[in-house]
């Protein structure tokens, strides 16, 4: 009996160790595309180590792109441009080259999380304004020069 509960508890040990939580220092960040929220409920975008990242999938669907999920890598395809970003790894492969990202692609509460510059302005061709303080990030389609 009691070999039994130590494994149950063993075994919640580690499933709840598995599913980790986002570090406390992320905070998050509003961000908007072109003056609109992309997410109402939040948490489209975090602050990660100074660091502005955005989940992959809402960024993919705000330009209407295709995902396809690699094991621990994701490739993605927004018009002409294909990239593929691996969990872990600061290296994104953008068409037929390689850059370094100012921080890898994080997995967060099991979604990954880009840095959101790369992404925005390497991938989706557009640009990006972040405020002062991390705390909203505006990604800009339809700017004027």
């Amino acid at each position: 009996m009691m070999r039994s509960a130590a494994a149950l508890i063993l075994g919640l040990t580690l499933f709840c160790a598995a599913a980790a939580p986002a570090p406390a220092d992320d905070r998050v960040v509003k961000l908007l595309l072109d003056g609109r929220p992309v997410d109402r409920a939040g948490g489209v975008a975090v602050a990660h180590n100074g660091i502005v990242y955005a989940d992959l999938v809402d960024l993919v669907k705000s330009f209407n792109g295709l995902l396809t999920f690699q094991g621990s890598a994701v490739e993605v395809s927004i018009g002409s441009t294909v990239a593929r970003f691996t969990t872990g790894s600061r290296t994104a492969k953008i068409d037929q080259g390689a850059i370094t990202m100012r921080g890898p692609a994080i997995m967060r509460n099991g979604d990954m999380y880009v840095p959101l510059e790369t992404f925005v302005v390497r991938v989706a061709k557009a640009k990006v304004r972040v405020a002062p303080g991390l705390s909203q990030a505006e990604i800009l389609v339809n700017a004027n020069p």
